[in-house]
């Protein structure tokens, strides 16, 4: 029989969380064909199922994100004149509070959404696999304390839609960013270029090459 932990053990430190976050998005785990499953435990029917390491991962971001099972703080202990004195509507408002304040220190970092939109990027096998690489960019968009999506994030779709000579979503992920108000930098110039020549574009080569020397070697514009 399975016994629930109770708070605060029933969580786990955030760090721990980051850890586990940077193993099952390594570059060191093997290729899709041959890369070890992680099993995960159903509360449900107490059967283990296994999932990608790229799956793994993007629970564990859904976690930061929501903070559910994330330990950021230890709460002190109460005594029992102070427990009574939070009773009623000042005491409510001040659970609210803390779980505001809880909330707002499971900080996000920029770092890791794109550890997951690479881990995803790079291990797809052929296009239609990038649907999972848009979760991570949806659920970053959709997230109101998460950091903004940056060059970064349109590098690793441009780079992955590149290599499978896909120009139209190359296009389309261009349009994404420039409709969120990123601006590429050099990094991501590049890529596009790189991305260009892999689907044998080279009169859009020829042109993002012009924006670039133009721009100090960004495209402040996009050439569509």
């Amino acid at each position: 029989r399975l016994i629930p932990l109770q708070r605060l053990y029933d969580a786990i430190p955030k760090g721990t969380w980051l850890k586990a976050l940077r193993a099952l998005t390594s570059n060191d785990i093997p290729p899709p064909r041959c890369a070890p499953l992680v099993g995960t435990f159903s509360t449900k029917d107490g059967a283990v199922r296994w999932i990608s390491p790229p799956d793994a991962a993007f629970r564990i971001l859904q976690r930061l994100v929501t903070g559910r099972g994330v330990r950021t703080f230890y709460k002190k202990k109460k005594f029992p004149k102070q427990e009574e004195q939070q009773q009623g509507p000042e005491g409510n408002r001040r659970k609210q509070q803390q779980h505001q304040q809880q909330k707002q220190q499971i900080s996000l970092d920029e770092r890791d959404f794109n550890m997951v939109l690479h881990a995803y990027a790079a291990r797809s096998t052929e296009p239609s696999h990038m649907h999972s690489a848009h979760r991570v960019i949806a659920l970053q968009e959709r997230t109101p304390h998460a950091p903004p999506l940056s060059p970064v994030a349109y590098s690793i779709l441009v780079k992955a839609y590149g290599r499978w000579k896909d120009v139209e979503n190359v296009e389309m992920s261009l349009l994404h960013a420039r409709r969120n108000g990123v601006v590429p930098d050099v990094v991501m110039a590049n890529t596009v270029l790189d991305a260009y020549v892999n689907c044998g574009m080279l009169d859009r080569v020829q042109d993002v090459f012009r924006t670039m020397t133009e721009n100090g070697g960004g495209m402040e514009e996009d050439d569509g």
